[in-house]
C-alpha cells in the first residue's frame, strides 16, 4: 500500500485497484456478512499496524471494466450484502467513485465505504450514494502517525446522516488520554453511534498481544459510560484464514 505524495490528483475514469474479491466481512459491526471488496491502492497516512502497506500490486481499471469484474464475481460467488470500498483509502478517488457507484447502484447493490475517517470535504461528494460507512478513528500512539481529532469530528458530521459505526484500533500502547479525547468526539456528535474497539493483529504474527483482552474489557466499560453501543471485536477473518 503506497503512502500517497500531495498533490494526489487521480484520473475520473481510472483508478488504481489492488484487489476485487468476494469474501466474509471481518471486522466491524457487518462481521459475517458477504461482502465483494474492491480495494483500492493508496493511502494518504501509513498507519504502523497496516497489513496492506506493503503490497505493492494493481491494475488502472476503468468503470466499466472494474464493472465487469464485479458482475462476474457477484454471479459466481454472490449474492452478497454489500460492495465493500476498502483500500487504502477509497476516498483518494472520489471522482471515480461517483461514476463507479451510480453504476453499482443501478445493479442493486448496497454500498459499505471503509475509510480512515479523515477526508471530510470527499466524503461530502460521495455520501448519497454510500448506504454504510465504516469510519476508523486513528490514536496517534497507536498509528505512530499525528492526531486528526479535528478532521475526524468533521468527518463524523456528515456521516452520521448514513448507517455509520466508528472503529478504533487499539494497542497495549494505546494512551488513555486519547482515547477519552475520541470518545468526547463521538458522545458530542452522538451518543447513539455504535463504537467498535478492534485490537492491534501483528503483521508477522499475526497474533493479538499478550494480555489485550482484559485491557480491551477495561476501555469498554470506560466507552459504555459516553456511548450506548461499545463492542470488542478483533479481525476475524485473521481466524478464519481468508482475505
Amino acid at each position: 500500500m503506497l503512502k500517497i505524495k500531495s498533490p494526489f490528483k487521480p484520473k475520473s475514469d481510472l483508478a488504481q485497484i489492488s484487489e476485487v474479491f468476494s469474501s466474509i466481512q471481518g471486522e466491524g459491526l457487518c462481521v459475517g456478512e458477504k461482502h465483494l471488496f474492491v480495494r483500492f491502492r493508496s493511502c494518504n497516512i501509513a498507519c504502523s499496524y497496516c497489513d496492506e502497506y506493503d503490497k505493492v500490486y494493481f491494475e488502472d481499471l476503468s468503470v466499466i471494466q472494474l464493472m465487469t469484474s464485479i458482475q462476474s464475481l457477484d454471479k459466481e460467488k454472490g449474492p452478497h450484502d454489500y460492495v465493500s470500498l476498502t483500500g487504502g483509502e477509497p476516498l483518494l478517488y472520489t471522482s471515480y467513485l461517483k461514476n463507479l457507484i451510480p453504476e453499482l447502484k443501478r445493479e442493486g447493490h448496497s454500498i459499505y465505504l471503509e475509510t480512515g475517517g479523515i477526508l471530510y470535504h470527499q466524503l461530502e461528494e460521495v455520501v448519497a450514494f454510500c448506504d454504510f460507512i465504516s469510519m476508523d478513528m486513528k490514536l496517534p500512539s497507536v498509528t505512530g502517525e499525528k492526531d486528526f481529532f479535528k478532521e475526524h469530528e468533521a468527518f463524523l458530521k456528515i456521516a452520521k446522516q448514513k448507517q455509520v459505526f466508528v472503529k478504533i484500533v487499539l494497542s497495549k500502547q494505546t494512551k488513555l488520554e486519547e482515547f477519552l479525547k475520541a470518545l468526547d468526539v463521538i458522545s458530542r456528535i452522538d451518543k447513539t453511534i455504535p463504537l467498535v474497539l478492534q485490537p492491534v493483529t501483528d503483521i508477522k504474527t499475526q497474533e493479538l498481544e499478550p494480555g489485550i483482552g482484559e485491557y480491551l474489557s477495561s476501555l469498554v466499560s470506560v466507552a459504555k459510560r459516553y456511548l450506548v453501543t461499545v463492542k470488542a471485536i478483533p479481525q476475524t477473518h485473521k481466524w478464519m484464514n481468508i482475505q
